[in-house]
Formats: structure tokens, C-alpha cells, sequence
């Protein structure tokens, strides 16, 4: 009885040991922590660690992009904070050394390439941010809802109400698009577009530049229920993205 008393416990001790070896070490997430500071945003703190916004919002188990000051994110993939407030990044600060190497070599040529400049000037300053494009409710979320796939968010509004653009670019789509009626798609860099469909009139055409707050259309409602509703999406290199965390809370 002894005897197989000390088998037993034998056999336990390198089960364990087989099973811990198996395990292994718990790996931790690789990543950083950022504390949010007032004026943040999540689509800011997403830009300024080149993080996938979705990731960012998953990640922290996110449902939109509501973040409070002196709350904690994780930041995947992340290997060092950064001051976000400050602007601290690595690649401003590359771009304020190489200045300052080379101030001679910059004024020739802002001189000799002034509108080139310019345009480059602007375009890094001014970073993509999203407004609202039109005032509601939000009726239907992003993705499974109700049983069914959805690309976009619904926003209650009444009929008549202006729809702006979310932010500028060009206006690639402004035509009917079936079960969706009167769309404008717009372009906003290489990477983002967004959609506004349900419209009872569109007034920008395919080809025109639109600003940020500008009117684009006036809103109509779905056709198989009449109800006034913007579907809007927000694209990521033409893959649907939830706009919930693109949009201020």
C-alpha cells in the first residue's frame, strides 16, 4: 500500500512537471501603456503610435471612440510612449533635426520650389480628422445587428436635414446605388473614404472637391420603411470600418 502510495505521488510530480514544460512561461502583449491626457483622442492616439484604430478599440474592449482623461489605453505592438500632447514623435523629430542641419539648403529651396513646398507643408499639418455628417441618433451599429451584416452605422435625423461631409476630399460616387438610393462616396487620402447613402438629394457631383462641414446632400429616409436615416460608413483601403471610432463621442 505504501509502495504504491509513492508510485502515485511520483507519477503526479512528473505529470505536473510534463504539463508546466508543455505551458511554458505566461507571455505578456507586446505593447506600452498610454495615460490619456485631456484633449486627447482615440483617433489621434491611434495616429500617433501608427496603431490600426480598430485594434486600438478592441483591444481595450472599446464600444466607440468615448476615452476619459487619466484613463489608461494599451497600445499593441507599441515599444515605447509618447507624449502625444507635445507632439514627440520620432519622425518630428527627425524632420526638425534635418532642418537644422541644412537651413541654406531649405531656403534654396523654398525659394526655387515655393508652391512644392507648400503643398507639403500643408498636407503634413493638417492630419484627417471626422466630423459627425449629420445630427441623430445612432439607430443601427456596426456589424452584426439584428441577425444581419452591417457595413455602416444608421443615424435617425428628419427628412430635409443637411448632410455634410465628414471630412474633405474629393467626391468619387454621386449616383444611385441599389437598396442604398442617392450615395456620395468620398475620397479622402490613399487609404480613407466614407459613404453617405439614403440622401433625397445630392449636391455635389463625381469629380467635385468638398471641404470638411460642407453640404453634400439633404437627408432622405430608407425606401422600405420611409424613416429618415443616414447610413454612413467610414473605409479603411476599402475595407468597412466601425465609425464609431472615428467619430467624437
Amino acid at each position: 500500500m505504501v509502495r504504491d502510495t509513492k508510485i502515485l505521488v511520483i507519477f503526479l510530480l512528473v505529470l505536473s512537471c510534463m504539463v508546466a514544460c508543455a505551458t511554458g512561461p505566461e507571455t505578456k502583449p507586446n505593447g506600452v501603456y498610454h495615460r490619456v491626457k485631456k484633449g486627447e483622442t482615440l483617433w489621434r492616439i491611434a495616429q500617433t503610435y501608427n496603431c490600426d484604430l480598430d485594434r486600438l478599440a478592441e483591444a481595450n474592449n472599446l464600444p466607440d471612440s468615448s476615452i476619459e482623461a487619466g484613463s489608461v489605453l494599451f497600445i499593441p505592438n507599441a515599444s515605447r510612449s509618447v507624449d502625444i500632447t507635445s507632439g514627440s514623435t520620432s519622425s518630428r523629430k527627425t524632420y526638425t533635426a534635418t532642418r537644422k542641419k541644412s537651413p541654406e539648403v531649405e531656403r534654396k529651396s523654398t525659394v526655387s520650389n515655393s508652391g512644392n513646398i507648400s503643398n507639403r507643408h500643408s498636407s503634413r499639418s493638417s492630419k484627417l480628422s471626422f466630423v459627425w455628417p449629420v445630427k441623430g441618433k445612432v439607430s443601427s451599429k456596426f456589424g452584426k445587428y439584428k441577425g444581419m451584416q452591417h457595413n455602416g452605422i444608421k443615424i435617425d435625423g428628419k427628412a430635409g436635414m443637411p448632410v455634410i461631409a465628414s471630412a474633405g476630399g474629393i467626391v468619387i460616387h454621386s449616383a444611385p446605388i441599389k437598396y442604398y438610393g442617392e450615395t456620395i462616396i468620398i475620397k479622402h487620402n490613399q487609404t480613407y473614404s466614407t459613404v453617405y447613402s439614403h440622401l433625397k438629394k445630392r449636391e455635389v457631383l463625381t469629380g467635385s472637391t468638398v471641404r470638411k462641414g460642407e453640404q453634400i446632400g439633404v437627408l432622405g429616409g430608407e425606401k422600405t420603411t420611409g424613416k429618415p436615416c443616414l447610413h454612413f460608413e467610414v473605409r479603411y483601403k476599402n475595407r468597412a470600418k466601425n465609425p464609431l471610432y472615428y467619430l467624437p463621442k
